[in-house]
Formats: C-alpha cells, sequence, structure tokens
C-alpha cells in the first residue's frame, strides 16, 4: 500500500488531536480503575468502605470510553497502512501489541488473580502455589455467580481484540486490496451532515437490542459477539475516515449538539439505572433505552473528536510527546498496582480520604517508574509496548552540506 496523492495533505500530517483522545481516553480508563475500588460493581478487589454515589461519575465514560480508543486505533492502523503492505504491518502490529499481551499474561496478572482469589475465594495458600494452579489453566475457582479463568489477560483484553480486529482487516485488504475505496466513499456520502450523528447511534443501539442480552459482556474473546460488533465498527470508522475533510468537519460543526445530546442521554440513563436498580425492567422501557444508550455512545464520541479536531489539532509539546509514548505502560501496569496497593491498605483502616490519595499516588508512581525504567532498557521496552530504541549510525552525519 502507497500514500494516496488525492488524500487532502492537511490531513496526512501529524493528527496530535489523536494523540491526545488517546492520552484522555487511558486516563480515563485508568482514573475509572481506581474509582471501581470503591464502588459496588463486581471487580478486582474491593474497599470495605465502598461509595454507591461514586457510581455515577464512574457511569459517565463507560459507555464510550473504549469506543472512542478503537475508533483512534483504527485511524492510527490506517496511517501505517500508507507506508507498509499488509504483511509488514501485520508483523509491526504484531510485535507491537503481543508482548506486552504474553507479559501481563504471565507477569502482571497472576499477582492480581492472587489477590482476588483471597478476596473472593477465600483462598489461604501461598502465592507459589497459586502460581501453579494458574499456569495449569485450573479452573476450580468458581462460585455460582462468577469463576476465575486462569490464565488471564484480565485488563489487557483491548489489546488482545485490537490485534484480533487488525488481523482480519489485514486479511480483507490483502485478498482484496480495494475493498475499501468504495465502502469509504459510500460511506462518506452517507454519514455527511446529521447523519454523522443519527446513523452510528442507531446502530449502536439496535446492536444493543439485538446482542447485548444474549452475549453480555465478557472479554472472552470467543463469545462477545456484541462487544465485537460495536468495537469493530467503530475500529472501521476510524480505519475508513480518519482521512476525510468532510467528516472532521462536520465533527467539529456538530460538536455541540452532539454534547448536549451526550449530556442528556447520560442523564437519563441515570435516572433509569436508579429507578431500576433491583427491579424487573419493562420491555416498553427496554427497548427505548437501548436507543438512547446508542447515542449516549455516539454523541461523546463525536463531542471529543469535534473539541479535539478544533483545539488540539497541532498543539504539540514536550507532555504530548512523553503521554504518547508512555501512555501505554501505564495502562499495562496500573491495576497490577491498584489491585495490590488497594488490598493492602484496605486492612490499615486509614481515613477514607487519606486511603484513596494514596492509592491514587501510588497507581500514578508506579506507572510512571515502570515507565522511566522500561524505556531506558532495551530488552523491557517490547514487553511495555514501547517501540525498539533506534539504532545510531556509525558515522555521524556532516555538520555541513559538502559543496
Amino acid at each position: 500500500m502507497r500514500v494516496n496523492t488525492d488524500l487532502d495533505k492537511s490531513m496526512l500530517g501529524r493528527r496530535t488531536e489523536l494523540d491526545w483522545l488517546r492520552i484522555g481516553a487511558f486516563g480515563l480508563l485508568i482514573l475509572f480503575h481506581v474509582g471501581m475500588f470503591y464502588v459496588p460493581w463486581q471487580w478486582e478487589v474491593k474497599s470495605p468502605r465502598v461509595l454507591p454515589w461514586l457510581q455515577v461519575p464512574l457511569d459517565w465514560s463507560t459507555p464510550w470510553r473504549l469506543l472512542l480508543l478503537f475508533v483512534v486505533s483504527g485511524a492510527a492502523t490506517r496511517f501505517m497502512s500508507l507506508r507498509l503492505s499488509p504483511r509488514d504491518l501485520f508483523i509491526k502490529r504484531s510485535l507491537y501489541l503481543l508482548p506486552p499481551l504474553v507479559f501481563a499474561l504471565a507477569v502482571v496478572t497472576p499477582p492480581q488473580m492472587y489477590v482476588r482469589a483471597i478476596e473472593q475465594f477465600d483462598y489461604t495458600g501461598s502465592f507459589s502455589a497459586f502460581l501453579r494452579r494458574y499456569f495449569s489453566f485450573d479452573h476450580s475457582f468458581c462460585r455460582p455467580d462468577d469463576c476465575l479463568v486462569m490464565p488471564n489477560w484480565n485488563h489487557l483484553w483491548f489489546v488482545a481484540y485490537l490485534w484480533v480486529y487488525t488481523v482480519l482487516l489485514l486479511v480483507a485488504l490483502a485478498l482484496v486490496p480495494n475493498l475499501f475505496a468504495g465502502i469509504q466513499a459510500r460511506g462518506e456520502a452517507l454519514l455527511r451532515g446529521s447523519r454523522l450523528l443519527v446513523l452510528p447511534a442507531l446502530t449502536l443501539g439496535l446492536a444493543h437490542i439485538a446482542l447485548a442480552h444474549f452475549f453480555p459482556e465478557t472479554h472472552d474473546i470467543t463469545n462477545d459477539w456484541y462487544l465485537h460488533t460495536i468495537y469493530l465498527a467503530t475500529f472501521l470508522f476510524g480505519f475508513l475516515f480518519v482521512f476525510s475533510k468532510p467528516l472532521w468537519s462536520d465533527l467539529v460543526k456538530r460538536r455541540w449538539l452532539a454534547l448536549v445530546i451526550g449530556i442528556a442521554c447520560y442523564a437519563t440513563h441515570t435516572a433509569y439505572e436508579l429507578h431500576f436498580h433491583g427491579h424487573a425492567i419493562p420491555m416498553a422501557v427496554k427497548l427505548p433505552m437501548s436507543l438512547v444508550f446508542g447515542f449516549e455512545q455516539w454523541s461523546w464520541v463525536v463531542a471529543m473528536m469535534g473539541f479535539a479536531r478544533l483545539y488540539l489539532a497541532g498543539r504539540d509539546g514536550s507532555v504530548r510527546r512523553y503521554l504518547t509514548e508512555a501512555i501505554f505502560p501505564y495502562y499495562i501496569v496500573h491495576q497490577f498496582t491498584i489491585v495490590l496497593v488497594g488490598h493492602a491498605l484496605a486492612r490499615l483502616g486509614l481515613p477514607l480520604p487519606i486511603e484513596a490519595a494514596l492509592l491514587l499516588t501510588a497507581t500514578v508512581a508506579s506507572c510512571a517508574l515502570a515507565y522511566e525504567v522500561a524505556r531506558r532498557l532495551p530488552l523491557l521496552r517490547p514487553w511495555f509496548g514501547l517501540k525498539r530504541m533506534p539504532t545510531q549510525n556509525a558515522l555521524p552525519a556532516p555538520l555541513v552540506r559538502a559543496g
């Protein structure tokens, strides 16, 4: 694949707004997981002092945060496809995504699963004994509503799904090189104007109606068809339309409308969750709420992309450069720290504000430390999602051009 010279050159440069969207979405994810320690929802470990009110702010980014990440990931894949063949792109993405996934399975996840076995399944054995069970695919940690699946990629399921979607896309490109040209042209025409906001939202809502009940979110890659449907679709959206100047212009024009719709749908969804919590929900309410949920998901994506394009395109500097590289190691490490430190802090009985501040500080500090160590050690870089260090030329370039 080569650069399409028909593409607008203004869309081909460094798209810093995409970097900032990726940084922001992962940052929200890290804060979300810190909050998960304190809400009643099922999670790895729990504070003995849950805060039910915290569910409301945490639920704000839940519908759309991962959708936005898959859009940005699709866009990044399109950029790479301009200069790499499907085969070379497959190698490049595999070398980037698979080592962190293996690292998570072998190193990052086992201590988290051990703590979870202690808290949720009353495990009393040693960590070494637990590791033998973990790597032997032991599935005996079970209770009526839950089982430990071991080994487990845990929060790095996003990486596994992204790799699978990338492979599917590259297979399609290798078999039919021009497959997406017509789809892109027709999609760009179809999604112009207000349809950019309405049609994807309706699609997400209908997918929720058709699939969410039968295939609830599990992060089991073989049986997660609702999530596969919406995440693969948004990944392809980013791939197809990252260079579409008309669509990005529409995203900017509709950012405020999308924001208002997103806020309204979030408020409606929150009221719905609070009102029907623990009660049977009539089908006459479920169906329209699925459509509301679809609009909630997509409106925030549109708003975030529109505002980012307007205010963050071309906004570069040392902070963006640092976070663009650091955010993947932060993502890999953060939940490891939250689970282990949270488990330890819960037993100290500290005042809640101090405990929460210590947990957040430890999380950020461990992420920063892991990144600073990994980036300096070539052998560690691939396992933390960092590119290999550039090789230095044997002879320095001349300071003055000859002649």
